[in-house]
């Protein structure tokens, strides 16, 4: 199966929220994985807001920049 994630789902990988073990399961069972250019820089600043809320570390949150 190829999976498109957009940028909501893409989060629930690092912050536990509603959804998120149904979309590590969809992950798991995918062959390949995609979304769009943009969902990084979406990716960056939905997970800086949630270190800033103290949902996340900030280590998590800045793990890839």
């Amino acid at each position: 199966m190829i999976l498109y994630a957009d940028t909501s789902a893409l989060i629930k990988r690092y912050i536990l929220e509603a959804g998120s073990d149904e979309f590590r399961q969809l992950v798991a069972a995918a062959q390949i994985v995609g979304t769009s250019r943009i969902a990084l820089a979406e990716a960056n600043a939905a997970l800086a807001r949630a270190a800033r809320m103290g949902k996340v570390s900030s280590r998590t949150a800045f793990a890839g920049n």
